[in-house]
């Protein structure tokens, strides 16, 4: 375990630690996460208890398109929901990136006022890795940004 829930396996060394990659995802992934926590937590337990996958990446899927190219963000699988009567929700979602090349497995953390993102793995073509692993996360994250239609001055 490479931090408190990033695990990694023993064989897979990171020469970037990945708290700097899991920055570079977040940052990227902000305007996401706000968008995702508009959506009720009720619905996230409720398609994450009773499994319906396919509501909840339909709901993933709508919000993670206003900012990104389709198909490059999807929910990986189902899911996860902590639930309390003294605490708010945290809805975990695990994720994949896949843009030039790049691949990242990792979940999405939401509560009620932050988010936080935990990388599984990372892998690039072309055996990239070290420093110029970050480097080309970002450059496929700025790549997969969703153009938005800019309405015509006048």
């Amino acid at each position: 375990m490479t931090s408190q829930g990033v695990f990694a396996p023993e064989s897979i060394m990171y020469p970037v630690p990945l708290a700097e990659i899991e920055r570079t995802l977040g940052a990227a992934l902000k305007e996401l996460a706000s968008e995702l926590r508009l959506i009720d937590a009720t619905d996230f337990a409720a398609f994450i208890r009773i499994g319906h996958m396919a509501n909840l990446r339909s709901l993933v899927q709508s919000s993670a398109e206003l900012h990104f190219k389709p198909g490059t963000l999807e929910l990986a699988e189902l899911g996860e929901i902590e639930l309390g009567w003294f605490k708010p929700p945290l809805i975990t979602l695990p994720m994949k990136f896949r843009h030039s090349g790049v691949r990242v497995y990792f979940r999405l953390r939401l509560a009620a006022l932050l988010a936080a993102v935990e990388v599984e793995s990372i892998t690039a073509e072309n055996g990239v890795e070290g420093e110029d692993l970050n480097l080309k996360l970002r450059d496929a994250l700025r790549d997969a940004r969703a153009v938005r239609a800019t309405p015509p001055a006048g």
